[in-house]
């Protein structure tokens, strides 16, 4: 039977939870906003020495879901799809129709006497699990009783509501009438009943989770709303540790308002105000782990930035505090060890990571340990470890909901693991495994995939990794699309990388291989133009004239669409973003790298703990011979952002010297080339300037040199 009574009120409960947490517990939670800027592409190779000594930060909705092991007997979290009334009611009997008119006029009542008044023709059921939401909602306690005879009918009379009563007679014991402190009739919200009414509340909710464990329905995931109004109750009689295990579990079952929770409650206990708080309650080991993945995942929205001064000593004293009393081996012991690495205690994690087991996290960690101690050898074996751990899919990262709340990180450390063994591998000379392992982040690491496709592989290398591994595209994208191609985020990385080898092979000349490479119709189509017109400029048997507009006309290609034809995806001209900013890293050049190591400046200037006497040798992580071939691929000359431009104006000056150096034609070329530089490199532009002052005829329009010029006439002079 389709009754949309059951809709009305079953889908907004669970929004409740949370929101009721902070409000009953008085967690007053600040969230920084945080500034906002270009989305430029995650690099690991502009800084290679910190990307391979850093531990990333965590991401608390991830962990907080892995906390407690899912619990099969109960439902997982999944989004209920709403239903229109229109449509609902379109499925509906006569008699369902009649039916839910009437419970639509109950509840739009002012008073239970009015709904009473028009609840005849409805099943006791029906009437009373209406009367018992109106009493609800003008927050009568009459509700406890609706909802308990509605609880007492035999089976064969109780159908439809037995769950949502019992769900919403403990919403009713505690009190659970607004998320305001009045209710849209002005009435207060009445005070928090005593701790026996209470108790009965969390006997309520059990009876809904044990109904579910036994096979009942609960397509609305009420025993899910259940574990979390439980939690809540036992946070307002004082037992937070009970609290934690009970948001742990609706976390587990892939609910977001549990691991919301359950930050609010780790940010509570990492408050300094609430030491006798968490000094109680960090005996259970699973709050011990909660507190971990707090400091693993850097999660100090709560701090607020005007505290920032305070965190040095939090950390140092929650890390002594879970440390003494964790028990050896525990759970999070791996997260531990990662923070207290992150925090410059390596004897600590060194300590843990004996008993931290074989996780994917354990041996990333011990992979650092081994780089801080120059033992690459055994970093290389962790990190194959590791990688061997890490599943594929495993992301630390926001959910929709959280990403409207608290900025967290996004990262998936397979990928990352693999970006990390790049490195080493470009490092001892393995550059095709270099550019594998980088590869299987391409989408994530994008920028050191085509940094090392650009400026690392020989181009017969990357050709034969692209013909190997990248597949073309079935059908040339369309040349509007290409038109407004956004580099960096608008097509997949597969794309990218294939026009990327058709402009490196269109720098080296080799234009008949570099065609077939090209993904966008329009792009291909430009290529062939100006192949075409090089083809006619170089071939001596064609007459000046015509050789020279060809040179031209190449050189305006060059100029117009050059980031298409033959750019640079990184350094120099940054394809990548659509060539709109003039820099944004060189990952080969060591000048703008850091010079001293984060790991010894973050111990000593931020979490307080004593600085470690042993020296940390630091590193570029690119050896010579990488160095070499990221040179020898950069222009040989003019080596500026937007290259191409100077490219362009050379075949302008090539296209000068097949005309007559007394013509309109040759003083426009001229002219047009220096306009194309003269803003970027005002003596290149102004040497051209002295060659037509040198060569060339007096125009009207000279004084404008290099900033209005004409179209050139290429027509033979008389």
């Amino acid at each position: 039977m389709l009754i949309p009574e059951r809709l009305t009120i079953k889908f907004p409960r669970k929004s409740l939870s949370c929101l009721s947490l902070l409000m009953a517990t008085s967690l007053a939670v600040s969230v920084p906003v945080n500034a906002c800027g270009p989305d430029f592409i995650n690099r690991l190779l502009v800084d290679r020495n910190s990307t391979l000594l850093y531990m990333p930060e965590g991401n608390f909705s991830f962990e907080a879901g892995k906390l407690v092991d899912i619990d099969n007997k109960l439902p997982r979290w999944k989004e209920v799809k709403a239903i229109s009334m229109e449509e609902f009611r379109s499925r509906m009997s006569a008699e369902q129709l009649r039916q839910s008119d009437i419970i639509d006029q109950m509840r739009a009542s002012h008073s239970i006497e009015q709904a009473e008044a028009l609840s005849a023709g409805l099943d006791p059921e029906q009437r009373l699990y209406t009367l018992g939401a109106v009493a609800f909602k003008l927050m009568d306690p009459k509700a406890v009783d609706y909802f308990s005879q509605v609880l007492a009918l035999p089976e064969s009379e109780r159908q439809l509501y037995g769950l949502d009563a019992q769900y919403s007679l403990g919403r009713a014991l505690m009190g659970d009438y607004s998320s305001e402190t009045e209710d849209e009739t002005g009435r207060s919200i009445p005070p928090r009943p005593d701790d026996a009414q209470l108790k009965l509340a969390l006997v309520a909710f059990q009876n809904v989770i044990d109904r579910v464990k036994n096979g009942e329905a609960d397509e609305t995931l009420l025993s899910l709303s259940s574990l979390g109004q439980q939690a809540r109750i036992h946070i307002w009689l004082g037992d937070m540790v009970t609290a934690t295990h009970l948001y742990a579990q609706q976390a587990a079952q892939g609910d977001n308002t549990g691991s919301r929770s359950l930050r609010y409650i780790s940010s509570t206990l990492m408050n300094p105000q609430n030491e006798r708080l968490v000094v109680e309650a960090i005996k259970d080991p699973l709050v011990q782990q909660l507190m971990t993945i707090q400091l693993f995942t850097n999660n100090w929205n709560w701090l607020g930035y005007e505290r920032e001064s305070e965190k040095p000593k939090i950390v140092a004293k929650m890390l002594a505090l879970i440390n003494s009393s964790a028990t050896t081996g525990f759970k999070g012991s791996d997260r531990l060890a990662a923070l207290a690495y992150r925090s410059g205690d390596y004897d600590m994690a060194a300590a843990l990571l004996k008993n931290s087991g074989d996780s994917a996290l354990s041996w990333w960690l011990r992979a650092k340990m081994a780089l801080r101690n120059g033992d690459e050898k055994t970093a290389t074996a962790a990190y194959a470890k590791a990688a061997e751990g890490f599943p594929s899919d495993e992301f630390w990262g926001e959910s929709a909901e959280d990403r409207e709340m608290i900025p967290q990180s996004n990262l998936l450390p397979g990928c990352r693991v693999a970006g990390e063994q790049g490195i080493l591998a470009l490092n001892r000379g393995d550059y095709l495994q270099a550019m594998d392992l980088f590869y299987r982040g391409k989408d994530v690491y994008r920028a050191d995939v085509m940094d090392i496709a650009e400026r690392v592989l020989t181009l017969d290398e990357l050709k034969g990794f692209v013909d190997k591994n990248v597949p073309a595209v079935a059908e040339l994208i369309n040349s509007d699309a290409g038109n407004d191609y956004y580099y960096g985020i608008g097509f997949a990385s597969d794309v990218e990388l294939r026009e990327v080898l058709a402009r490196r092979l269109m720098r080296a000349g080799r234009y008949d291989e570099a065609l077939a490479y090209f993904q966008f119709a329009n792009h291909q189509q430009l290529a062939k133009q100006y192949i075409d017109n090089l083809k006619v400029a170089n071939d001596i048997k064609v007459d000046k004239l015509t050789r020279a507009q060809a040179y031209y006309q190449a050189a305006l290609l060059l100029r117009e669409k050059g980031i298409e034809l033959i750019s640079y995806e990184m350094t120099p001209d940054y394809a990548i973003y659509g060539a709109d900013y003039s820099y944004v890293g060189d990952a080969f050049d060591t000048r703008y790298q850091r010079s001293n190591n984060w790991l010894r400046d973050e111990k000593e200037r931020v979490n307080g703990i004593e600085p470690d006497s042993r020296p940390i040798k630091i590193k570029t992580w690119i050896n010579p011979a990488e160095a070499a071939r990221a040179k020898s691929v950069l222009p040989k000359t003019n080596n500026n952002y937007l290259h191409y431009r100077w490219k362009a104006a050379d075949l302008a000056v090539k296209s000068a010297d097949l005309l007559p150096t007394k013509s309109q034609a040759y003083a426009a070329v001229l002219c047009k080339a220096s306009s194309w530089i003269i803003h970027r490199d005002r003596k290149g532009g102004l040497k051209l300037y002295q060659r037509y002052i040198k060569n060339g005829a007096s125009f009207d329009w000279a004084p404008q040199f290099g900033y209005q010029c004409p179209e050139p006439e290429f027509k033979v002079s008389g």
